[in-house]
């Protein structure tokens, strides 16, 4: 039986800065909302807010985001060196070391969708919620895994299937193992976002991606455009090849992977 406990999962960790301090929570209405409040009040880079359970956890695009029992619900709290420009970048690092630490621990081969959705078997395991202070003083990094979340208590949307961890290997995992792996690989690329190695991150990126190479729509704030989507900028932007062979740069937006043709 797993033991994922606050002593289970500083126990051991290695890592200099995230989940040097970690504050445990039976519930909460959303660990990102808590890790906020926190940030502005200068509490250590690297501190780790983890709930059980959260009643009004939330994606991207103010979606909600179910948070049953038998999940990982945390929020590490950064403090960057970097452009605020740069702060999608620690997103994209924080999706590599999630779908990295499931490989690792799990044996499943995760995916990643631009910019920070993390998929099994072409349905959505994971996400990622990154939200900043004022001039990125601060970063908090919301990180909702399904790992051992029955079937029956995922959300229903044809148009973004879910899954589990559980559901795809068979078998509970044990989520202190997943979630002191998934430390210790963001604390590496958010090492390397700070040392100015943005193109070795990036690569990791590229190399697990679900998205480039194939028809996408993106819409955004300003409309829709359906292209190829053909790489990411330095900046952690989506590149987009539309019909007439131009590059489109988007930086935000909900990207929906087509069907070839």
């Amino acid at each position: 039986m797993e033991e994922y406990t606050r002593e289970g999962l500083t126990e051991n960790l290695g890592t200099r800065v995230i989940g040097r301090y970690v504050r445990w929570h039976d519930r909460l209405p959303s660990t990102n909302d808590l890790a906020m409040s926190l940030a502005e009040i200068q509490v250590p880079e690297g501190t780790v807010i983890v709930a059980e359970e959260q009643t009004a956890g939330r994606g991207r695009l103010g979606r909600p985001w179910v948070s049953p029992r038998g999940g990982v619900w945390l929020s590490v709290i950064l403090r960057p060196r970097l452009a605020l420009a740069r702060g999608p970048l620690v997103g994209l690092a924080a999706a590599v070391a999630v779908a990295r630490a499931i490989r690792i621990t799990t044996g499943a081969l995760a995916r990643l969708k631009w910019p920070n959705d993390v998929l099994v078997n072409g349905r959505k395991v994971a996400g990622i919620l990154v939200e900043a202070g004022p001039g990125g003083e601060w970063l908090v990094v919301g990180i909702g895994v399904n790992a051992n979340v029955p079937r029956d208590a995922l959300p229903e949307e044809p148009d973004r299937p879910a899954t589990s961890l559980m559901e795809e290997v068979g078998a509970p995992v044990d989520r202190g193992v997943l979630v002191r792996t998934l430390f210790r690989e963001f604390e590496r690329l958010y090492d390397d976002l700070q040392a100015d190695r943005t193109l070795a991150v990036l690569r990791r990126w590229r190399e697990m991606a679900d998205t480039l190479g194939r028809p996408v729509r993106v819409e955004m704030a300003r409309g829709a455009l359906e292209g190829i989507a053909a790489d990411i900028g330095e900046d952690g932007s989506l590149l987009v090849r539309l019909r007439d062979g131009s590059l489109q740069r988007v930086v935000a937006g909900d990207v929906t992977v087509r069907e070839a043709g």
